[in-house]
């Protein structure tokens, strides 16, 4: 007599499927939460090895370097710090004396350093020129606006700048002009030395992003520094430098402060603070320990 072979009904078989299915759909959300949280890990180990480069940098040459310099797009800070990051070999090929855009510096924006690159952020290349590397971590000019509370209301905008809105001046940097540890009178650990902005904004201003090499012109615009003039996380353009610091971890932003520890900013930060943050000497009662 013929033997009958055991098996799966339709039925049972598209059972299984869903169940599977289901199972996908539930185990998703935890992957690609661990995902994220081993690449904010990695951009927090990232903002304290540039902190420390910071550091490093100020007790060899006794200042921290400048945002900018020269008034034709010189170089950024971030090509400064390079001996710091274990990249002196690159850093040599710089003739530091030469904007950013001419031979020999013009090749060196299409290397990518991985030090300067939120794992998370999905915006590597300038919009402008897209073959050349961008950096998603810049540093804090200062506030602008009144901060209640402080000693001080004077954070005005160079005259002169137009649409670009000028630089913040009671902030870490500055077009021209270097800062040091005495000059952060509010502290190290209360003051914002370098924050994130690596995240795409809904109305396209991704455009914004710019070379890694890049810096600034004297009452113009900083590429590798920024204001804080609105909420993290805004889609606000109008002065390019104050586009708003923001990442593309949920809900918030990367800071680091004068002490190299490593903060994350919730995008609901009391704005006040956020603007006290930026400050090196308005004297705000503030730390991110209330």
């Amino acid at each position: 007599m013929a033997r009958t072979r055991p098996g799966f009904t339709l039925v049972e078989l598209l059972v299984v499927i869903a169940i599977i299915g289901v199972l996908i759909a539930l185990l998703l959300p935890a992957v690609q939460q661990a995902r994220e949280a081993a690449r904010r890990t990695s951009c927090t180990n990232q903002m304290k090895q540039l902190g420390l480069a910071l550091h490093n940098y100020h007790d060899t040459h006794g200042a921290f370097p400048y945002g900018s310099w020269g008034a034709a797009s010189y170089m950024s800070w971030h090509v400064s710090i390079l001996p710091f990051l274990e990249q002196k070999s690159l850093y040599d090929q710089f003739d530091v004396t030469k904007a950013y855009n001419v031979s020999p510096n013009d090749v060196l924006r299409e290397i990518r350093v991985d030090a300067y690159m939120c794992p998370s952020s999905t915006q590597e290349k300038s919009q402008a020129e897209t073959e050349f590397y961008t950096m998603h971590y810049y540093g804090v000019m200062g506030p602008v606006g009144t901060i209640p509370g402080t000693s001080s209301v004077d954070y005005p905008h160079n005259a002169g700048s137009g649409s670009y809105g000028g630089f913040a001046k009671s902030g870490m940097w500055y077009h021209g002009e270097v800062r040091r540890f005495r000059d952060v009178v509010d502290g190290l650990s209360n003051t914002a030395f370098v924050a994130e902005k690596s995240w795409v904004f809904a109305n396209g201003s991704d455009a914004k992003y710019r070379e890694w090499t890049r810096g600034g012109r004297k009452n113009e615009f900083m590429i590798p520094c920024k204001n804080v003039e609105f909420p993290i996380n805004s889609d606000v353009v109008s002065r390019f430098n104050s586009i708003s610091y923001g990442s593309n971890h949920p809900g918030g932003c990367m800071s680091m402060q004068g002490d190299g520890s490593v903060q994350f900013l919730s995008e609901t930060i009391d704005f006040d603070h956020y603007l006290s943050m930026a400050s090196m000497n308005g004297g705000e009662v503030f730390s991110l320990n209330n």
